[in-house]
């Protein structure tokens, strides 16, 4: 029966984007890259991949995104750890739905 840290896992695969609008100082707000997002300057994108691998993307000198590096996740209760460029630290998942994860920083 899968465990907890596999239904978040599960959960926060995917490709995400930042909606800094609705997040906070402590809190990020992603949405699944695939969902309607509005148009705004400056969105960094996060990819939580298979094999627990991870890309960042950044907006570059011409608003073009760019690659921002690659790292690595994990998850381990309710806690995403992730070790990339610009995303590093702990955070809590306080919510995942197929369109939005919330994520509150440690």
């Amino acid at each position: 029966m899968p465990g907890q840290d596999d239904s978040i896992s599960a959960a926060v695969t995917g490709e995400w984007v930042e909606l800094r609008e609705l997040g906070s100082a402590d809190r990020l707000v992603l949405k699944s890259s695939e969902a309607d997002i509005p148009p705004a300057r400056g969105r960094r994108t996060l990819t939580l991949a298979a094999g627990r691998l991870a890309r960042a993307g950044a907006p570059g000198p011409t608003d073009r995104l760019e690659s921002a590096g690659g790292g690595h996740w994990d998850v381990a209760g309710n806690r995403l750890r992730i070790d990339l460029p610009g995303w590093s630290g702990t955070y809590s998942v306080e919510k995942t739905d197929a369109e939005t994860i919330v994520l509150k920083r440690e």
